[in-house]
């Protein structure tokens, strides 16, 4: 890593889409989601009238490209990632290219949870979203198409995690103890 960069490092749960056509009113497509190092170059906490809060982060995935991944391997039929994303800023000191994310994580392991959880819920959302009849006929169809994108995200994040080793996750006190004791108090009122 450069040493001009010296933003804190987590993981954190990248949202793989692809531009849609037409037929989806050309909005993006979700594929699926992984876990992923990314730099954290903000974080905000919206406290709201009720009490609770908010908190979120602007992140800089290092490598989300999906679709040139994709079409890497199917003409290479090799595994590559593009070049390693950094931040930058534009003329106003804004940071880009940014995601939005709710939770970081210290571990892969816990991202690779979350994300596993949320790629249940896509596959329920597709599901959900379909006509009764056409489900039943092409059920087998749908969850062979499902299993193969979800091997094909993990093929990204394998590809990703390798190209980012030398991304050393970084134990901010600050950032992490405010986090974690926000996170405690909204647990606690469900209770």
């Amino acid at each position: 890593m450069n040493k001009e960069l010296n933003y804190p490092v987590k993981y954190a749960v990248l949202e793989l889409k692809e531009v849609g056509g037409y037929s989806q009113g050309w909005e993006d497509i979700t594929k699926g989601f992984i876990a992923s190092k990314c730099f954290v170059v903000e974080s905000k906490v919206k406290y709201l009238s009720d009490g609770s809060s908010k908190v979120s982060h602007k992140v800089v995935f290092p490598h989300k490209d999906y679709k040139t991944f994709k079409v890497s391997l199917s003409t290479r039929n090799s595994v590559q990632v593009e070049d390693r994303i950094t931040p930058q800023y534009n003329a106003i000191s804004e940071p880009y290219p940014i995601n939005i994310v709710t939770d970081l994580f210290d571990t892969y392991e816990e991202a690779k949870e979350d994300a596993e959880a949320k790629n249940k819920e896509l596959y329920h959302s597709i599901i959900r979203h379909l006509d009764v009849k056409y489900l039943v006929k092409n059920l087998d169809r749908i969850n062979k198409e499902y299993v193969s994108e979800m091997e094909l995200c993990n093929l990204f994040e394998k590809a990703s995690l390798e190209e980012t080793e030398d991304m050393v996750v970084s134990y901010d006190r600050e950032i992490d103890t405010t986090i974690k004791k926000l996170k405690r108090e909204k647990r606690n009122e469900s209770i």
